[in-house]
């Protein structure tokens, strides 16, 4: 029996995601394919989430230190 999918997204040159009718989600990008189930997914899409904002909170704290290391001078 084939599978068939219904494409949710891609991106060209890097990859897409996919949901089958065997009830997994594939994930394709570049040397890797993963299959996950609803629950899987829905982690995979937290955990991406969760980098993201800690990224975020790096930078924006890289930012200020800089920040904090510029001495003003008035003249």
């Amino acid at each position: 029996m084939a599978h068939e999918q219904i494409r949710l997204a891609s991106l060209e040159g890097f990859g897409g995601i996919s949901s089958c009718s065997c009830g997994l989600y594939h994930i394709h990008l570049p040397g890797v394919s993963v299959h996950l189930n609803e629950k899987g997914f829905d982690s995979l899409i937290q955990l991406i989430l969760e980098a993201k904002e800690r990224q975020d909170l790096y930078r924006l704290n890289e930012v200020e230190l800089r920040k904090s290391h510029l001495k003003i001078v008035k003249t």
